[in-house]
């Protein structure tokens, strides 16, 4: 990056940070303009590799005609800034449900059938067996017709709600590896490419 890019991220980083002390005007205004600048590129990025080809190169050159309904559909939801014509947005809309109805139902089962068909191993290593018992021990857990109070199930069923947590404390611990990482990189940055303070590399 050239020295005024340099500049500019650093100080939009800063103005980020200063959230850490408190909400501010500093940076509710980087807030705003990181995502003015995120729409603006996926508008201009949105053009020039679907729209822009689409309508020059795929449909005339192509010959695939087809593509003009789902494009007459998608000027529809732009009616909604209409007052009289709002209505029409709905159609596109219901389009768009419908799809989305109609691909959950499709593939999402099969997602967990997976999961479902993925659980059966054979017993056959130490990590294999844990897994079972605390899979098993899981689903009891969730078998919220049975009595479990100073019952054998309510043991297991104990069992299967520690699974659950160190499984969320795992997915949670992952998170904010994440975002430390994250951190770390935005440090980094002005530490060392900003002000030259640490060599990176």
């Amino acid at each position: 990056m050239s020295v005024t890019q340099n500049w500019l991220a650093a100080i939009l980083t800063l103005m980020l940070f200063s959230y850490l002390w408190k909400e501010n005007a500093v940076y509710r205004l980087a807030e705003h303009l990181m995502v003015g600048l995120a729409a603006a590129h996926g508008m201009v990025m949105s053009w020039d590799n679907y729209l822009k080809p689409t309508i020059t190169d795929t449909i005339p050159k192509q010959g695939e005609y087809h593509l003009i309904i789902p494009a007459i559909l998608g000027i529809l939801i732009y009616a909604r800034y209409s007052k009289q014509y709002q209505w029409v947005a709905r159609i596109p809309m219901s389009f768009w449900v419908g799809y989305g109805v109609g691909y959950t139902l499709a593939f999402v089962p099969r997602t967990f059938l997976l999961q479902v068909i993925d659980s059966f191993i054979a017993l056959d290593s130490f990590d294999n067996v844990l897994f079972f018992i605390l899979l098993a021990a899981t689903i009891v857990y969730f078998m919220f017709t049975v009595r479990k109070e100073g019952t054998a199930t309510g043991i297991v069923s104990t069992v299967g709600r520690y699974a659950i947590m160190i499984g969320l404390g795992a997915s949670f611990g992952n998170t904010v590896q994440g975002r430390i990482s994250l951190f770390l990189g935005r440090l980094q940055f002005l530490l060392g490419d900003w002000l030259g303070l640490i060599k990176i590399g």
